[in-house]
């Protein structure tokens, strides 16, 4: 029944506006103080299809996510199926090729959306992909120093323009990229195929960090776009191992990327499919120069709430149908759960850290220093578990929505007109009651 519908709808929008407390990530998300992010489509019954903004893309990505229309991106994307605090760049490898260092992706979608567009962090949703046509052997900002190796997704901000090279705008990577966005492996294991084993705990790059430097350098030589931050040879300083270039060809059809001897498979479509791509043109303008942030100030909640975020869902293709509001509820408290498990093993990795740390100490002075930089990992472990939290309930409040949307209106049984009938015959005469002391109290006047 409608009124149900819609009744559900405004309860889940009304949760996600009390949990929304949070302020924009620097360098991903538009400038602070902006409307809603999101359009939201009053027509449930025809939700509108992007295939005419994203191309062939759509068709693609459907099997493996959901596309949502943003204000500011247009159509973007965001993976279905996946752990809830999944990170993009993370399952997989980096090889040096011919294009420098390559991302080589374990994910069925990673051909696309991590060699071409970028990825928006939302603040309230989480990571979301926003098309491009423009292919690299991967598109991230990296950070380098104290032993460790960083690289977090370039924001839609960045633009890149073939014959010229990459495009800031006057956007820093050094201070207009969350620390919290970051990836970090220590250097020694940063040839290895199984990268997330190694990653740090996230709430520790609010200080190492400061350790690091911006090593970031596209170029653009001999038809092809070149990511080269990382020196080679200080790589094989760390690792002890001979680096032997890769040489990337073409797969047949969109798959995971593969590695066989010396040889990357990755997909790459044709230009035709590529010219039905029109989201494209807003990663060729010219970015938006978003004020530097303060890096102490970043993920620290505003003082008004923003606005609950409202969405347009596009429908899936039909090799994806949606699942029913049973199977959504139940995939929803799997994902709380493993979430919840993730959030203690961060816990747990982070205060042994900090134990080990400690215990190192040689002096006061350096025990005092390493318990200031504990406290500022441990707020941000806390800071990162409420974010995540809230980011999850948005997402689970689309998925509720989309299923809503995918449902046409239920017809009323013979049964619930008789009973909807009775209730309005009740209400009747209940006004009638409330109305004759009414007009008994104005005769006695």
């Amino acid at each position: 029944m409608k009124w149900i519908r819609l009744a559900t709808i405004a309860f889940l929008f009304g949760g996600v506006a009390n949990c929304a407390l949070y302020s924009q990530l620097p360098g991903y998300g538009p400038p602070p103080g902006s409307p809603s992010n999101y359009g939201y489509n009053q027509d449930y019954g025809a939700p509108p299809i992007p295939r005419n903004d994203v191309g062939f893309f759509y068709d693609e990505l459907s099997p493996y996510g959901d596309w949502v229309q943003t204000r500011d991106y247009g159509w973007a994307w965001f993976p279905r199926n996946v752990p809830p605090y999944w990170r993009p760049y993370t399952d997989g490898r980096w090889v040096d090729s011919e294009y420098g260092w390559t991302w080589v992706s374990n994910e069925p979608f990673g051909w696309a959306t991590y060699h071409y567009g970028r990825w928006a962090l939302d603040p309230r949703f989480g990571w979301l992909w926003v098309p491009g046509t423009v292919w690299g052997p991967a598109w991230v900002s990296w950070q380098q120093g104290d032993g460790y190796i960083g690289w977090a997704p370039l924001p839609p901000q960045v633009g890149f323009e073939i014959g010229m090279g990459i495009r800031l705008g006057g956007f820093n990577l050094s201070t207009g990229i969350s620390s919290n966005a970051y990836n970090f492996v220590p250097e020694r294991s940063f040839l290895d195929t199984r990268l997330s084993r190694y990653m740090v705990p996230t709430a520790r790059n609010v200080t190492i960090i400061y350790n690091t430097t911006n090593i970031t350098h596209y170029s653009y030589s001999n038809n092809r776009v070149v990511n080269r931050g990382v020196d080679v040879r200080r790589i094989e300083q760390m690792t002890g191992r001979r680096i032997q270039p890769f040489r990337v060809t073409q797969a047949r059809a969109p798959a995971r990327s593969s590695v066989t001897g010396n040889e990357v498979r990755i997909y790459r479509p044709d230009e035709q499919r590529l010219k039905s791509v029109r989201a494209a043109q807003s990663l060729k303008a010219a970015p938006r120069n978003l004020p530097p942030p303060m890096r102490q100030e970043q993920n620290r909640p505003t003082a008004q709430s923003p606005k609950a975020p409202q969405w347009t869902v596009a429908p899936r293709v039909k090799a994806a149908p949606r699942p029913d509001a049973q199977q959504i509820e139940q995939q929803n408290r799997r994902e709380r759960q493993q979430l919840d498990q993730y959030l203690a093993t961060q816990k747990q990795q982070l205060e042994k850290v900090h134990q080990n740390e400690l215990s190192r100490a040689r002096a006061q002075t350096d025990r005092a220093r390493i318990e200031s930089r504990n406290r500022v990992e441990t707020q941000a472990l806390q800071e990162e578990r409420q974010r995540a939290v809230q980011q999850l309930q948005t997402r689970q409040m689309v998925k509720r929505q989309a299923v809503l949307e995918s449902q046409p209106p239920r017809p009323m049984k013979a049964q619930d007109t008789k009973k909807a009938a009775g209730q309005k015959d009740k209400q009747k005469q209940n006004e009638k009651k409330n109305q004759k002391p009414e007009k008994d109290q104005q005769k006695h006047n």
